[in-house]
């Protein structure tokens, strides 16, 4: 008797820890505030007074000091000055190592960068060689977008890795999809709530409809693993069914 009782009890003991788990990655992934640049992403990796460095898996560090009222974004050696427009909602002006100037505003949720000229700066793109190394474009524009370098520079402008409300999307459908593979009171609690049995004369799952269950329990665990790979990044398109 007592070794009946420990299967359901250790089965709900590793579903609780895989419970506790999945909430402890959540809020540990998700709290973590990031930012982009060219196309790889940063966070904090240590605090020194007025220095911050930001880490990121691929790319060089980045270095935030605060000076006075500026921010200097310090990447490779270069520093990057970002001066905050006195007049309050005028936006920055980001001043780069070769003396060039650019203006940055905010419009709604988003940055605009103008050049001295006040042309709007699209660009943005970077392309790499063979190695991972940045190749120049033929035309004029900085490597390091403006918009870019204030978003560095401005904690304000971080934001939580991926996409949480998603992450918790996957979590549910893989409990779905595994409890639709592995037990029968689920598939047959499924059958009623569908109202089929209103339809048969016998009202009881057959052993097709069994198979397409388990098949559909498959088939939402792999969803929720494709959900759960989208959830952890906003660099890619999401899926939208």
């Amino acid at each position: 008797m007592r070794i009946q009782n420990m299967k359901p009890a250790a089965t709900i003991a590793v579903y609780a820890v895989c419970a506790v788990l999945a909430v402890w990655f959540g809020v540990y992934y998700f709290s973590v505030k990031v930012f982009e640049l060219e196309f790889r992403t940063y966070r904090a990796a240590e605090k020194t007074g007025q220095y911050i460095r930001y880490a990121s898996d691929a790319g060089p560090p980045v270095t935030v000091r605060v000076d006075r009222s500026d921010r200097v974004v310090t990447i490779e050696g270069q520093d990057y000055r970002i001066r905050e427009e006195q007049t309050p909602g005028m936006g920055y002006r980001v001043l780069y190592p070769d003396g060039s100037t650019y203006k940055v505003e905010e419009q709604g949720s988003m940055l605009l960068a103008y050049d001295e000229n006040g042309e709007l700066l699209v660009g943005g793109g970077m392309v790499l060689d063979a190695n991972g190394q940045w190749i120049p474009s033929e035309e004029e524009e900085p490597r390091y977008h403006p918009t870019g370098l204030v978003r560095a520079a401005y904690p304000k402008y971080h934001e939580t890795r991926g996409y949480p409300w998603l992450y918790v999307a996957a979590v549910l459908l893989f409990a779905f999809g595994w409890a639709n593979f592995r037990y029968e009171k689920f598939q047959r609690a499924m059958f009623w709530l569908s109202l089929e049995w209103l339809w048969v004369e016998n009202p009881e799952p057959s052993e097709f409809y069994f198979i397409m269950t388990r098949i559909f329990g498959i088939v939402s665990m792999a969803l929720a693993f494709v959900f759960f790979l989208q959830s952890l990044t906003r660099n890619h398109i999401l899926l939208v069914f």
